[in-house]
């Protein structure tokens, strides 16, 4: 079955302080009836900002493990310590609905992702610049200073894993990044960037990335 409406799976990713979960929840709660957000299953402690069960559902490592001996995950990846997977489950639950599923993952869930369902979307959501990605990450202050050196490090990696997506959308104005994202996903129309473009701004950042790295100035 999921094989047959992947057309209605769109995946979502990008680096950690690119704005990606707050995009995507106000686009659910636009488009409730005809989107909904995948719950990813995880492994890490609950935040204050959690909902329980809402945005997560949260299990042990051993019932995560259960969960892969027993096959029930489309995709699973260790992230910086924690265990995140997408279940069979939920996707089915969602299509079954009539909806589309919107995975937020990262760029290694979302290669398995499109190996499995080659009809699936897929879009990257990018900072203007590392420099302001560096910026955002210091100021959002929910990580300790190593943690955000390692989050920075991961992005330079996710980018150039992401140059195979097939739409890009930089976060450098929130109203106009929302714009693309309903252009792309709701409306099945182009958003600012051509994916040349994209793939462009993707070749920028990662150059960028390593001017500040010779320079001795990431975080």
């Amino acid at each position: 079955m999921l094989r047959e409406n992947s057309q209605n799976i769109v995946i979502v990713s990008a680096p950690s302080a690119t704005g990606k979960t707050s995009l995507d929840m106000r686009l659910q709660q636009q488009y409730q009836q005809q989107l909904t957000i995948v719950r990813s299953c995880t492994t890490r402690e609950a935040r204050s900002q959690d909902t329980q069960d809402k945005d997560y559902i949260f299990l042990s490592k051993d019932e995560f493990q259960q969960m892969i001996d027993r096959q029930e995950f489309v995709e699973w990846a260790s992230v910086f310590g924690n265990f995140y997977g997408t279940s069979h489950q939920e996707i089915d639950r969602i299509i079954s609905a009539g909806k589309t599923a919107l995975l937020e993952i990262d760029v290694q869930g979302g290669r398995q992702i499109r190996k499995r369902f080659p009809q699936a979307r897929s879009l990257f959501i990018l900072p203007p610049t590392i420099a302001e990605l560096r910026r955002r990450l210091v100021t959002r202050a929910t990580d300790a200073s190593t943690a955000q050196r390692q989050r920075l490090l991961a992005a330079y990696h996710e980018i150039r894993r992401g140059l195979d997506y097939q739409h890009f959308i930089v976060n450098d104005d929130l109203e106009l990044a929302y714009q693309d994202l309903e252009n792309i996903i709701i409306c099945s129309t182009a958003g600012r960037l051509s994916r040349e473009q994209g793939v462009e701004h993707c070749q920028r950042l990662l150059a960028e990335f390593k001017q500040l790295e010779r320079q001795g100035d990431v975080l």
